[in-house]
């Protein structure tokens, strides 16, 4: 009898002290394994394609800003065809590391209006020829750079201004082109020379390298501290809601105190809604769109480079990154969230996985054409990879609904 109550009363101890141990790991702010995959994806997302793109956007933003300075510096006399091929060549590894940034343009690009600022398009070509008219703004330019910038008009700022000098009929300027005067039918009579295009074009990528470098000081805490010293002697803004966090940390800190994101749900909402389907649709509603309808056949992309469809590949593939994990992959990482669809939500997965292929596919197809985007934008391979896209931005969409409910 005393031998069975020890027993009991051994028993009824361990039974106690398992519930003790139970309460005293039960946490109840605990992930569930469907918010712990969210969160890993999440911070591949981050670090291998956010940070990644953002970068190397930063890095080749800055190559081209010191291009057209050393041309400006080294005067129109000492010119070279193989400067000129230097500064086109950086300028689309710029521009195609922007385009494929343009499935995450949520945050610091769009709070700090970084976006519209240094991508605005079309270019206003007489405004720019006046402004280059006029001796005092083109003084100013040569002396302050990007300090003088607000004598320029935005539709003139950003890439598409670069590319305006750099660029004529889908190919390089020459020496030649810069040693005469402007010749663009807006430009005619207005005296505007190479010279003072160099020095409008150098101000204005000193402006894009630093508002690059915003983006990227922005979203990255271990963004290089050259980056942050420029971004603060500019005084530009660069944290979420005034707090000391990047976008970076903001968005890993999901559910926590002081991040604005409530749940790790709503940041693959955000990335596949508000990043990844945002792009799709702008690019096949407007981009594309409104030339192609005939709404608006000024209203084209890359015209002066003739880059449109490699602009919207690399939309779509931003997109592509996004979803499989790291910029440049083709296929999806073990941890990335087109893994985690495949996981959780199957059937969107493989909808998606079909849809992005598609859109792809009929890019390159007008990339085979050989024909710029601006030289036909009603051409039938464009209106194939309008549709395309549309279903895209539809799978996206109800992926991001999926994970939502």
């Amino acid at each position: 009898m005393k031998k069975f109550f020890v027993t009991i009363t051994l028993a009824a101890a361990a039974a106690v002290a398992l519930v003790s141990c139970n309460k005293e790991n039960t946490d109840p702010n605990a992930l569930t394994a469907y918010e712990q995959s969210i969160k890993t994806a999440s911070e591949k997302y981050i670090e291998n394609v956010v940070y990644a793109t953002y970068g190397s956007l930063a890095t080749a933003g800055n190559n081209l800003y010191q291009d057209l300075l050393a041309m400006k510096q080294g005067g129109i006399g000492k010119l070279s065809q193989a400067a000129i091929d230097k500064a086109c060549a950086d300028f689309l590894s710029a521009r195609s590391y922007w385009e494929a940034s343009e499935a995450f343009l949520y945050g610091a690009a769009t709070d700090f209006s970084i976006d519209p600022h240094i991508d605005s398009w079309p270019l206003d070509p007489t405004r720019l020829a006046n402004n280059l008219r006029n001796t005092a703004t083109v003084a100013d330019l040569d002396k302050e750079g990007a300090g003088a910038i607000d004598e320029v008009g935005a539709s003139a700022l950003g890439f598409h201004g670069i590319e305006f000098i750099l660029f004529r009929d889908g190919a390089n300027r020459k020496v030649a082109d810069f040693k005469a005067e402007e010749t663009a039918p807006e430009f005619v009579g207005t005296g505007v020379t190479g010279e003072q295009e160099i020095i409008f074009a150098a101000a204005v990528a000193e402006d894009l390298r630093n508002h690059l470098y915003q983006l990227n000081v922005s979203w990255n805490p271990k963004a290089p501290q050259a980056q942050k010293d420029v971004v603060e002697e500019l005084e530009m803004n660069c944290t979420v809601n005034g707090t000391d966090r990047t976008y970076g940390e903001n968005f890993l800190a999901a559910s926590a105190a002081g991040s604005t994101y409530a749940s790790w749900q709503e940041v693959a909402k955000t990335v596949l809604d508000a990043g990844c389907a945002n792009i799709a649709n702008e690019v096949f509603s407007t981009k594309m769109g409104q030339a192609y309808s005939g709404e608006d056949v000024s209203y084209i992309e890359s015209p002066y480079s003739k880059k449109s469809f490699a602009d919207f590949k690399d939309n779509i593939l931003s997109i592509q990154y996004s979803l499989y994990g790291s910029y440049g992959a083709n296929t999806a990482a073990e941890d990335s969230f087109q893994t985690f669809l495949t996981a959780n939500h199957p059937g969107h997965a493989a909808k998606l996985s079909s849809a992005l292929a598609g859109a792809l596919k009929a890019l390159d197809a007008c990339l085979a054409s050989g024909v710029a985007f601006v030289d036909n934008p009603s051409a039938a391979y464009v209106g194939t990879a309008i549709d395309a896209i549309s279903v895209l931005n539809d799978a996206l969409e109800e992926a991001a609904a999926a994970i939502a409910d």
